[in-house]
């Protein structure tokens, strides 16, 4: 039978020991874990259960005691009040009501005790483990096993005297409020003399994924303070095989963003934390640099650990199995490198993480580590737990929209570039991949960039009429790319360089590449359904640069103003601004003419394209309109039948529209 009985008396005493007892464990330093929450059972009641059992609830924790249990004559039963939210600076953690059980022997069948968890998240009910209390070193030490969790009910049995409860980690929202832009600053614009060019992309992208600005740190090394503007990490990466010379941070953040830099960090990779900062120091010996904030698998993986470790509660206090546990996971995440370009991508490496969870087995402290130790084991192992139950698939999907679109975004607002003081590169030397979008955007920066005319550092070089002539002569180069990796290329283009105004000015170069490829022994070939059996005519000049002018006369030898010239053909190709919509204008226009109209052509239909045109008395007059280009073809005869060619003339120029728009 039970016996309840008001113990206040005894109840103050055995408070009181447990307090001396703790008094006399030293407390903790600044910086260090903050002791585990003491048991209290001031002021309630102690059951003494007999040989008989018995089965009741108090206090939200039902206790059942089997018969035959008990082999002295009475054990004492107490539930305390529930501890509730504790934070020991490595973790918050949430603790149930102690139970106190005080018998002289063992049981002889285990005693059940289930607390009601019914107001905890399910996910951090699951994650509960039973805890015991060591006085000596003040401290709640996980038993072996999980508790069973069912209903809203976590049950455990215990088997001997002690005092017990339950502990979790006290879940906490994973969103954070993205961070404000903090613009960086630097000092003295006077920058070391190997500097020849810097570019950042702030200035000229207000809504860039970093900024950056530049100044001198000694005599002749080159500091960068780098910030982030935006809500996810990235890693600042300098391209090829150049390194940092130092990299140190603005402040030394949180415990998670130091433990994540020990793990990204190499001599020319440096973590940048959302709306962060860091600054790198560069030398001559190192230039040409430049420098990307790149959003991949690495830093998608620190994002989903870093929103895991503000939902667990991780803490402040360095501990090494919270930085285990982050390390480990961080591996599984980042194991596969890649950029991170749909949700696909996310998805994966939040199934990674939760598949490495749940192959973890967290080592518990042995029972000679001290209190920290015990707390760090304890926090890491719910951790995990909660990690291996879905976490990350959740977190994933949380986090899909905004690293997505990080991951998408232009590399010319997530990079600065930095041009040593060396030969200067005769405009269209550089040999492009064809192939590689982002390492031929750098080298044909670096060569228009180390220009002398534009590393004065002014920032209105798109409309220099220099930099537009010096395009021309650096795009040259791309003339051996294939058409199409052409068109990719300038596509990429202003998204890949810190300036994308400047950048616009070149892919108007290569878009003048397939006219500026075109001789006239080529519009020769092309033009001869007209013009076979002809020879060049001299004299036939263009007006302005961007245009080709050519001509070809039956006689040989004979120039433009000569006369005796009985047949000519002659063709203009120009480069013009006129997009699709204003060719589909022109060619509405064009239709409504009663001077010969649009004629029928599939081939200039295919690339948005027109040409019109008619019998003139000596021979053509045809006129085409393509995106881009005007094309004009003429011919004139004395004694050819030329009112027969028409024919002969729109193939003409078909052929420059196919030449023109294919390479």
């Amino acid at each position: 039978m039970r016996t309840a009985l008001r113990r206040i008396a005894a109840a103050t005493t055995a408070a009181a020991l447990v307090l001396g007892l703790a008094a006399c464990v030293p407390e903790p330093s600044p910086g260090e874990a903050r002791r585990d929450p003491v048991p209290s059972f001031a002021d309630v009641r102690t059951t003494q259960v007999d040989r008989d059992g018995d089965h009741w609830r108090t206090g939200g924790v039902t206790v059942d005691v089997p018969v035959g249990a008990v082999t002295a004559n009475v054990a004492n039963v107490t539930v305390g009040p529930r501890i509730g939210v504790a934070d020991s600076g490595i973790a918050t953690e949430v603790f149930g009501a102690p139970v106190r059980i005080a018998s002289p022997a063992a049981f002889a069948d285990p005693v059940t005790l289930a607390w009601d968890v019914s107001a905890l998240p399910p996910e951090a009910a699951a994650a509960a483990a039973l805890v015991r209390w060591d006085d000596d070193r003040r401290v709640w030490v996980p038993e072996p096993g999980i508790p069973a969790v069912d209903g809203g009910t976590l049950t455990a049995q215990v088997t001997g005297g002690g005092i017990v409860t339950w502990a979790t980690a006290a879940l906490a929202g994973a969103a954070v409020a993205a961070p404000q832009p903090v613009a960086p600053k630097c000092g003295d614009a006077t920058l070391p003399d190997w500097v020849s060019t810097t570019a950042d992309p702030d200035r000229d992208r207000p809504a860039s994924a970093i900024a950056a600005c530049f100044e001198t740190h000694e005599s002749d090394v080159l500091t960068v303070r780098t910030r982030g503007r935006e809500g996810v990490t990235r890693a600042l990466q300098l391209d090829g095989q150049a390194a940092f010379d130092w990299v140190t941070r603005e402040d030394g953040g949180d415990r998670f963003w130091r433990i994540a830099a020990g793990l990204v960090d190499d001599e020319r990779t440096a973590l940048l934390a959302p709306g962060a900062g860091i600054d790198v120091g560069l030398s001559a010996a190192g230039a040409p640099y430049r420098a990307v904030a790149r959003v991949d698998a690495r830093t998608a993986t620190v994002d989903l650990l870093a929103a895991f470790a503000r939902h667990v509660s991780f803490g402040e206090i360095p501990d090494p199995s919270v930085a285990d546990l982050l390390s480990t996971l961080y591996a599984c995440g980042a194991a596969a490198p890649g950029p991170v370009e749909d949700a696909s991508a996310v998805a994966a490496i939040g199934a990674d993480l939760t598949a490495c969870a749940a192959d973890l087995t967290p080592a518990g402290a042995p029972g000679s580590a001290d209190a920290a130790a015990v707390q760090g084991a304890r926090a890491t192992a719910a951790a995990a737990r909660i990690a291996a139950a879905g976490a990350f698939d959740s977190l994933a999907t949380a986090s899909t929209e905004a690293l997505v679109a990080a991951g998408a975004a232009a590399l010319g607002g997530a990079s600065w570039t930095v041009l040593g003081d060396r030969e200067i590169p005769e405009l269209g030397s550089w040999h492009p991949t064809c192939t590689d979008a982002e390492a031929d955007a750098a080298a044909l920066f670096g060569e228009l960039a180390a220009q002398p005319q534009f590393t004065s550092g002014a920032r209105d070089v798109a409309t220099d009429p220099r930099w537009r002539a010096a395009a021309v002569r650096a795009v040259a180069p791309l003339g051996a790319c294939a058409p199409d990796e052409r068109a990719r290329f300038a596509a990429q283009l202003p998204d890949e360089w810190a300036d994308p105004d400047a950048a616009r000015v070149v892919v108007d170069a290569i878009a003048g590449l397939g006219l500026s490829l075109l001789s006239c022994d080529d519009l020769f070939a092309l033009a001869a359904p007209l013009a076979k059996g002809f020879h060049a005519l001299r004299g036939v000049t263009a007006s302005a640069p961007g245009r080709v002018a050519c001509g070809w006369a039956a006689e040989k030898g004979k120039a433009a103003t000569d006369k005796g010239v009985t047949s000519r053909v002659q063709v203009w190709i120009s480069r013009e601004t006129a997009d699709a919509d204003e060719v589909l204008r022109r060619r509405t226009e064009a239709e409504k003419s009663e001077l010969g109209g649009v004629r029928d052509s599939e081939a200039l239909d295919a690339v948005g394209g027109y040409v019109a045109g008619t019998y003139v008395p000596a021979g053509l007059e045809l006129e085409s309109w393509i995106p881009g280009y005007r094309i004009v073809v003429t011919t004139a005869s004395d004694d050819d039948p030329t009112q027969w060619r028409l024919p002969e003339g729109i193939a003409t120029v078909e052929h420059i529209a196919e030449a023109l728009t294919t390479g």
